[in-house]
């Protein structure tokens, strides 16, 4: 390898040579280990006398070509890699990011800033993912835990610059007692049960309490406002910067999909999800939980949907009507595929989504009686429905181990 590379890189790093050649890329690895050091070459003895942040900087150079990249720019960010033998918790990712823009030296993070921050983190998710340091629950639960306190400080950071121009929402009862309008995000699909992967969209809804108007010189209705809410940190979190987007958001798992205002109130919500619901989105709210924002708000709309989902007249022939229409569209799905090369691990005839859809059909037929199998995650699902005697020995060995398997090869293809 030093014929190859150079002396210098070879004899310096030769602690770390069996991981580089054992590595996924060994070339690319050393290619990136010397582009490092030539950048940064204050950071050469610091480094290659430390064995585990070498291992480290030779994971990441064989894993993941976007955080090689990010390193090559912030060779600092090695060094914040901390708590490595645990996750971190929602509370810590909210001090984290604290001390984040703090220390870019903003009042209000911009996108830039959470686009950024969530960078840094991914890279020591992933060292724990790809090092198993971690399982892949916990892996998965750490990615939602780390989109969650971003959402909960770009929420904060939104509402009061909007309250400084329009003022705070309020509502006015019949006697004339005023208190403040609150305004609630609810996470869906994978990040509403706690197992976000890399890169999946984020799936979010946006529900406030009542109308009403601001208390400002700029008075608006509260419906305006929280709209303006729900609008501004959308962009916030999508908009593309230097450092890349923050998340990519989408809305259409709301009430009425895309045609449905980008924010309802919970008792038009109530209204939506009792009359005009269709079967498969109240059995998507399966995953929903809030996620930022007024959690009391959120969880009115929760209690009130959790009859609707699991609901003691729900039959077989509810889950087969369902399962035929899901079969429709995994027949159009498939006739997409032939065009394109490669095999879809969500998407494919026995992927990811199949085994989400098989656990939720059976969540909703067993979930009105037993209430304990009323989870959002596909993993914790799993182990309830065997616990109760819902799935046997061999289905749920073979389901959880099929799930686990593909999820973390997706993981691999997104790094």
């Amino acid at each position: 390898m030093s014929s190859l590379y150079g002396p210098t890189v070879a004899s310096t790093l030769h602690h770390i040579e069996d991981l580089i050649e054992s590595s996924p890329d060994a070339d690319r690895v050393m290619q990136y280990l010397t582009d490092f050091f030539s950048r940064h070459p204050d950071l050469w003895d610091e480094i290659a006398d430390d064995a585990r942040r070498s291992r480290w900087l030779a994971t990441i150079f064989g894993y993941s070509h976007f955080l090689s990249e990010e390193l090559l720019r912030h060779p600092e960010w090695i060094s914040s890699v901390t708590a490595f033998e645990r996750p971190l918790g929602l509370s810590e990712y909210h001090e984290r990011l604290e001390e984040f823009v703090k220390a870019r030296g903003v009042s209000t993070p911009g996108a830039e800033d959470l686009a950024l921050f969530r960078r840094r983190e991914l890279l020591r998710i992933v060292l724990r993912d790809v090092l198993r340091a971690g399982t892949l629950a916990e892996i998965t639960e750490e990615l939602s835990e780390l989109a969650d306190a971003i959402l909960s400080c770009a929420l904060k950071h939104t509402i009061a610059e909007l309250e400084e121009r329009y003022g705070r929402p309020e509502v006015r009862d019949a006697s004339g007692n005023v208190t403040r309008a609150s305004f609630a995000v609810l996470a869906l699909g994978k990040l509403g049960g706690c197992e976000l992967n890399y890169s999946s969209d984020i799936d979010l809804m946006f529900l406030y309490s009542e109308n009403g108007q601001t208390a400002g010189p700029q008075s608006i209705s509260n419906k305006e406002f929280f709209k303006k809410v729900a609008n501004h940190l959308t962009n916030l979190l999508s908009t593309y910067t230097a450092a890349g987007l923050c998340y990519r958001v989408d809305l259409r798992l709301r009430p009425e999909g895309t045609l449905g205002e980008v924010c309802i109130s919970l008792a038009a919500a109530q209204d939506y999800y009792s009359k005009r619901a269709r079967d498969w989105e109240l059995q998507m709210l399966i995953k929903a939980r809030v996620a930022a924002g007024d959690e009391a708000l959120a969880q009115a709309l929760l209690d009130f949907v959790e009859p609707f989902i699991y609901s003691t007249t729900l039959d077989f022939s509810t889950i087969e009507a369902m399962s035929a229409t899901r079969e429709r569209m995994s027949e159009k799905l498939a006739r997409k595929r032939l065009k394109k090369d490669g095999l879809d691990v969500k998407l494919a005839r026995g992927g990811i989504r199949d085994i989400e859809f098989l656990v939720q059909c059976l969540q909703r037929l067993h979930g009105a009686r037993e209430p304990w199998l009323r989870h959002g995650g596909t993993f914790f699902a799993l182990s309830r429905l065997h616990d109760k005697d819902r799935l046997a020995e061999t289905e749920y060995g073979r389901l959880a181990e099929a799930y686990e398997f593909l999820r973390d090869l997706e993981h691999r293809l997104q790094f």
